[in-house]
Order: C-alpha cells, then structure tokens, then sequence
C-alpha cells in the first residue's frame, strides 16, 4: 500500500471527495491529487452532489469548504454514516475558525491554498485513515484469536 517516492515521502493512494462552489478551487486541487499519485478523486460542486457520490462509493477523505451552502448539513451527515472519514475543511479567514464544530478526523487549512500544506495535509490524512484501519483490524484479529 506505501511505497517510498523519490521525495523520501510514502506514497498513498486513496479515494478523495473535493466539494466546493469555487471551479478554481476544484481545479487547483485535482492538480495537486494527481501532482502527488493520491489517488482515485471526484469532484462536487454541492452537497447534493457530494450526497450522491457518497452513496455510491466509499471515500478516505473529504475536502470541503466552510462557505459551501448546507456545509454543517454535510460534515453531519459524514459523522453519523462515515465516522472514519478523514475531512479537511477550507476556511477564507483565520475568523472563522470560531465557526467550526471540531472533529477528531478533521484539519483545517486556510485560503489561499498552498500547493505544499495541502499535499502535506491530504497525505497525512490518507495515511491516518490507512493507519486507522490496520489498527481496526488488528483489534479484530485479537479479539478473534483470543476467542474461545
């Protein structure tokens, strides 16, 4: 599943969601998941769409913006059905982090994107989600061997 890149970073690859209104945003992003080999990823302009998607396909990681309409509505919606899902929330202002009910699972990056903290950021988060599901299976595996 990892592979060590010329960069000396593991490689990841996981399926990304990107939900914003922004087309620039959507674009910048999809350049930086195939820049850096992530993965299979689809792109939303809303929550309906993004509601669609996550019906049909599993995802590792949701990126989305604070200002996109229904936002709370959306990271509910992903606590409740995917608790696993790692999030990545893009605010426009430091102000508005004050806004924000925290996940466990989420980070926060501010705009204007960096092509730099957002590989980082999407890398981390793949890789958490990775580490995640060793560890659950892991726990399944005892609880199975020590089962009489």
């Amino acid at each position: 599943m990892w592979t060590i890149t010329s960069t000396g970073f593991p490689q990841c690859r996981g399926r990304i969601l990107v939900v914003d209104q922004d087309e620039w945003c959507r674009e910048f992003l999809s350049q930086v998941i195939k820049l850096w080999g992530f993965g299979e990823y689809h792109l939303a302009t809303s929550v309906e769409e993004a509601t669609s998607l996550l019906e049909q396909l599993s995802f590792d990681l949701l990126i989305t913006d604070l200002n996109l309409p229904q936002y709370h509505q959306l990271l509910e919606d992903i606590r409740q059905r995917f608790p696993g899902m790692r999030l990545i929330v893009m605010l426009h202002q430091r102000s508005q982090l004050r806004h924000i009910f925290h996940l466990e699972q989420m980070e926060i990056v501010i705009k204007p994107l960096s092509l730099d903290e957002m590989a980082r950021k999407i890398r981390e988060a793949i890789l958490s989600k990775q580490r995640h599901k060793v560890e659950e299976e892991i726990l399944r595996l005892k609880q199975d061997t020590f089962r009489f």
